[in-house]
C-alpha cells in the first residue's frame, strides 16, 4: 500500500515537471533571420534577434558572441539582474554597440553595430537566458563597400588611337569591371584591369583600353559591387578631332611654303647674274611677280593661322567641357562685397559706368558643393541681360550668417550696361561681336586659374589666375547673382555630360 502511494506521488511530480517545461518552452521562441545581414564599411548595421513571447521578463540576460576565422569574442552582454552595471562590452567593440532597451518588452534583442569594419565580418550568436529557459540564434554578417565615382581620363595617342583609363577607389569585395559601347554592349577592345588591395583590405581599381579610329566613339566604364548590387559608371563621347590625322590645309600650307622658297631662290639667283640694263628691267619685272607671290603667300599663311587659332579654341573649349559637373545653388541668398561697376551718376555727363574699384554689396546664390582640386566646368544662361556677375568665391568668404561676407577672394566676370569686366586688375574686356547668352566657367585648380567662355561661339572671354597669397582658400564655390523680384535671374543651365547607362 505504501509503495503504491509512493509510485503515484513520483509519477505526479514527473508529469507536473514535464508540463512546466513544456509551458516554458512553448512560451518563448527566437525568430531566426531569413538572410545574411550586409554591413557597409563606415556605416551602422543592425543584427536582428527577435524573441517571440507573450510577455518578456525584466530579469533576462542577452549575450552576443562573435565567431571569426580564428577567434571568438564576447561582444557585449546585457544582464537585467545587475542593476548597477547591466551592460558589459569587449574592448574590441568599445563604444560601437547598442541594445534597443526600450523595445525589450516587445522582444527586440537586436544589436546595433556602429562604424562597421572589415574585421567585423563573420558569425554573431545571440544567446538569451531566462530563469528556466535558454535559446540562441546565429546571424551571418557580410561586409561590403561601394567605391567612389568612376572617372575616365584620356592618356593621349597610342598609335592611331587614343588611350583611356578609368579609376575608382574604396571597393569591397573585389568588384567587377566592364567597358561598354553606346548600345550598352561589352566592348571588344583589349582591357587591362588592376585591382589593388590596400592595407585596410579594400580594393582600388585602375582599368584601361585603347580606342581605335572608326570604332564606337561612346565609351562607358562600369564598376559593379555584386554583393551590394550597386553600380558606378562614367560615360564619355570622344570627338574625331582628338584622333591624330593629317589636315588638308596643313598639306597645302607646306606645299605653298616650299613653292615660295623655290621661287625666291630662283629669282635671287637670276638677279645676281643679270647685271645689265636689260637684266635690270627683267629684274624689275621679276620683283613685281615676286611681290605678288609674296602677297599671295602671306594671305594663305594668314588664313591658315586663323584656322589654326580657331581649331585651338575649339580644342580648348571641348577639353574644358569634358570636365562638366552638375551645379546646384543654395536657395538662401548670400551677400558678397564685390568691387563691381555701378550705373553712372545723374550729374555725370559721360556714359561710362563707375570704376570697379568702388565696392558694391551684391546678393548672390552660392553653390551647395565646393571644389578643392581638379578641373570643373559649368554653364550659366544670362539671356542677353545687361547687368550680371558670376564666378568663383573662396571658402573663407562664406560665413554662417547673411550679410557678413567681406574680402577679395573671388574671381568673377561682370557685365554692366552691356560692357564686360573681369576681376583681374578691374579691367574692361573688348568683345564687340560677343552675344554672351551662355557663359561657360572652368575652375582649373591644377593650373590655378579660372576661364570664362562664350559657350555659343566656343570662344574664351578671359582667363583669370588664382592669386591665392599666403593663405589660400581650400574650397571654391560657384556663385551667380540673385535678381530682384520681377527681374530674370541668370540660371545654371544643364551641360551635355556623360549619363550612366541603365543598370543591367
Amino acid at each position: 500500500m505504501m509503495a503504491s502511494r509512493f509510485q503515484y506521488a513520483m509519477t505526479l511530480h514527473i508529469i507536473i515537471f514535464l508540463q512546466i517545461a513544456h509551458l516554458v518552452t512553448g512560451q518563448f521562441k527566437i525568430i531566426p533571420p531569413d538572410n545574411p545581414v550586409i554591413g557597409v564599411i563606415g556605416k551602422g548595421v543592425t543584427l536582428p534577434c527577435q524573441l517571440e513571447a507573450k510577455t518578456t521578463p525584466e530579469r533576462l540576460t542577452v549575450q552576443w558572441i562573435f565567431t571569426g576565422k580564428s577567434q571568438k569574442i564576447f561582444v557585449t552582454t546585457y544582464d537585467g539582474k545587475n542593476k548597477q552595471n547591466p551592460i558589459s562590452e569587449d574592448e574590441t567593440y568599445q563604444g560601437r554597440t547598442n541594445f534597443f532597451q526600450t523595445e525589450f518588452n516587445k522582444g527586440n534583442m537586436s544589436l546595433h553595430l556602429k562604424n562597421v569594419m572589415l574585421s567585423d565580418e563573420g558569425k554573431y550568436t545571440c544567446n538569451i537566458f531566462l530563469e528556466n529557459w535558454y535559446d540562441e540564434v546565429v546571424v551571418d554578417l557580410n561586409v561590403a563597400a561601394k567605391g567612389d565615382d568612376t572617372s575616365i581620363f584620356l592618356d593621349g595617342h597610342v598609335g592611331q588611337g587614343i588611350g583611356l583609363t578609368c579609376k575608382s577607389q574604396g571597393w569591397f569585395p573585389e568588384p567587377e569591371v566592364v567597358w561598354l559601347d553606346s548600345k550598352g554592349q561589352t566592348r571588344k577592345e583589349k582591357v587591362i584591369t588592376q585591382r589593388t588591395k590596400t592595407s585596410s583590405g579594400i580594393f582600388d581599381v585602375v582599368t584601361s583600353m585603347n580606342l581605335e579610329p572608326g570604332s564606337d566613339k561612346e565609351v562607358s566604364c562600369r564598376i559593379v559591387n555584386n554583393l551590394l548590387n550597386t553600380v558606378c559608371e562614367s560615360r564619355v563621347l570622344i570627338s574625331d578631332v582628338f584622333f591624330p590625322s593629317t589636315s588638308p590645309w596643313m598639306t597645302a600650307f607646306i606645299a605653298i611654303l616650299c613653292f615660295s622658297i623655290a621661287v625666291i631662290a630662283a629669282v635671287g639667283a637670276k638677279l645676281k647674274v643679270n647685271t645689265t640694263r636689260r637684266q635690270k628691267a627683267e629684274k624689275n619685272n621679276l620683283e613685281e611677280q615676286l611681290e605678288a607671290q609674296k602677297n599671295t603667300f602671306k594671305g594663305a599663311i594668314s588664313e591658315n593661322i586663323k584656322q589654326l587659332d580657331r581649331l585651338k579654341d575649339d580644342l580648348d573649349f571641348w577639353e574644358a567641357r569634358s570636365h562638366a559637373v552638375l551645379i546646384d545653388v543654395n536657395p538662401d541668398c548670400r551677400v558678397l562685397e564685390l568691387p563691381v561697376p555701378g550705373t553712372p551718376k545723374v550729374e555725370d555727363t559721360s556714359s561710362e559706368p563707375e570704376s570697379l574699384s568702388s565696392p558694391s554689396t551684391v546678393p548672390v546664390l552660392v553653390g551647395k558643393e565646393g571644389f578643392a582640386a581638379g578641373k570643373h566646368y559649368w554653364e550659366v544662361e544670362v539671356d542677353q541681360q545687361q547687368d550680371w556677375v558670376l564666378g568663383v568665391v573662396g571658402e573663407k568668404e562664406r560665413q554662417e550668417e547673411e550679410g557678413t561676407n567681406v574680402g577679395e577672394d573671388f574671381w568673377a566676370l561682370h557685365r554692366s550696361q552691356g560692357e564686360l569686366f573681369s576681376s583681374k586688375e578691374n579691367s574692361k574686356i573688348e568683345k564687340k561681336s560677343m552675344s554672351c547668352s551662355v557663359i561657360g566657367v572652368l575652375l582649373d585648380l591644377e593650373e590655378a586659374q579660372v576661364k570664362f567662355y562664350e559657350a555659343g561661339q566656343r570662344n574664351i572671354i578671359v582667363k583669370i589666375p588664382l592669386n591665392l597669397g599666403k593663405k589660400p582658400a581650400e574650397i571654391f564655390y560657384p556663385f551667380l547673382p540673385k535678381g530682384e523680384e520681377g527681374v530674370v535671374t541668370p540660371v545654371i543651365c544643364p551641360v551635355l555630360i556623360p549619363v550612366p547607362l541603365e543598370t543591367l
